[in-house]
């Protein structure tokens, strides 16, 4: 394997046994496969993955689209059906908070038993061992069984072990979702400090913003299979439209994200998109309209919008299905024209507006169109402030008083 190349993993599958039928199980306990193929069920199928050198992947999923069984096989966890994983140097493997851990074991024992398993001698553990249980910062709790911890400790000790034994690989499954919001961005700290020193993360997130902001590729898996590999942006909208679209086994041949993605058509759509008024000054009103049309009756519908910046980052949504604002009696055949308006915070950048159509039915909100990325839009101002949004940040400085400081 190329020096350029950390991982390469090549038609990866994995098939579990799921029977319940006693003779089934006891045929596969006596000859180590099930004797009905029909009591098998694949969770991962025919995946191809490279990690370079100083990438940072992200890999967003739907619960069950086999991204922590992809992460344990990539991290030499879990052995593969079929598929080959070359791997170079060491990889570091965070995929459950407890994982590689004893419970029985203090903080500390942890640490060391952590480092164990990454081949890191003893002596070099004693070297390190500081600096992990600083980062942790779990007080007298370091010396205390591991069974006693909160998840938000177990988050805070696993992921310093991971960032303190100089992995070339760093592979995280959620970890970063527990634990208090000032741990929560002190990993996000040393995430960055650790990329920008040339660091390689493989890290598995619901948290799209997460995503968007860290690394520098996306992968979408739907049912087992990989369905997008490329930029974040695009990775987060092929996410979205996932999300959105309860994509059969059929349906599962998203390649790239559309900018003007449609569900199936259920009779109800937006349509001829538009910005009326454009106000680029801080605080002005930004107008858009759309025509919803509807080709059947609908009783009760609500709209979502959404604005994301270039990275995919969601800057806003509304969720109309939880508001006062929603559509009733929708006859067929009907053109509604549809106006919605934002105040202009936003900070220089291109921006894009996302709209989804549901159906109300009870308490269910069932999607019917999808329109993403239909409009986009270029916010120009002063180039000294960066982010998303305008604070109308002021800063002052005065003199307290006119006296010298005498040395």
């Amino acid at each position: 394997m190329s020096s350029e190349y950390l991982l390469r993993a090549k038609g990866i599958g994995k098939t579990y046994s799921g029977s319940k039928k006693p003779l089934s199980t006891l045929w596969q306990a006596l000859f180590g496969a099930a004797k009905n193929t029909a009591d098998q069920y694949p969770v991962l199928s025919d995946i191809d993955i490279e990690i370079k050198s100083g990438e940072t992947v992200g890999i967003m999923g739907r619960n069950g689209a086999g991204k922590t069984t992809l992460l344990g096989i990539l991290g030499n966890v879990i052995e593969p059906t079929t598929g080959t994983v070359e791997r170079s140097g060491r990889i570091a493997t965070l995929l459950g908070l407890t994982a590689g851990f004893n419970p029985n074991f203090s903080g500390r024992e942890n640490a060391y038993l952590f480092c164990s398993i990454q081949g890191i001698s003893r002596t070099e553990t004693d070297s390190r061992i500081g600096a992990i249980e600083a980062f942790a910062d779990l007080g007298r709790y370091f010396e205390m069984p591991l069974q006693s911890y909160s998840s938000g400790m177990q988050s805070r000790l696993a992921f310093s072990c991971a960032v303190h034994v100089d992995a070339n690989l760093i592979i995280i499954d959620e970890t970063l979702a527990v634990g208090d919001a000032n741990f929560r961005m002190k990993c996000y700290d040393r995430i960055r400090q650790m990329k920008e020193a040339g660091q390689t993360f493989l890290l598995v997130s619901h948290n799209q913003n997460l995503v968007a902001n860290f690394c520098t590729r996306g992968i979408v898996l739907e049912g087992g299979r990989k369905v997008f590999d490329g930029t974040t942006f695009d990775a987060v909208e092929c996410y979205k439209r996932v999300r959105t679209v309860q994509m059969g086994d059929s349906d599962v041949t998203v390649r790239s994200a559309s900018t003007t993605a449609s569900l199936s058509d259920n009779g109800v759509s937006l349509e001829q998109f538009q910005i009326l008024d454009f106000g680029n000054l801080r605080g002005a009103q930004i107008k858009v309209t759309a025509v919803l049309v509807a080709k059947r009756q609908v009783e009760f519908l609500a709209i979502n919008f959404g604005i994301s910046n270039q990275q995919g980052i969601a800057v806003c949504s509304f969720n109309g299905s939880g508001s006062a604002d929603n559509i009733s009696n929708v006859a067929a055949g009907s053109r509604l024209e549809i106006k919605m308006s934002f105040s202009n915070y936003l900070l220089p950048g291109r921006y894009f507006l996302s709209a989804v159509v549901n159906e109300l039915i009870g308490d269910v909100s069932k999607p019917l169109s999808l329109h993403q990325n239909v409009l986009s839009f270029d916010i120009i101002g002063a180039d000294y402030m960066t982010g998303i949004a305008d604070l109308d940040m002021n800063i002052e400085c005065k003199k307290q008083n006119d006296e010298k400081i005498e040395s």
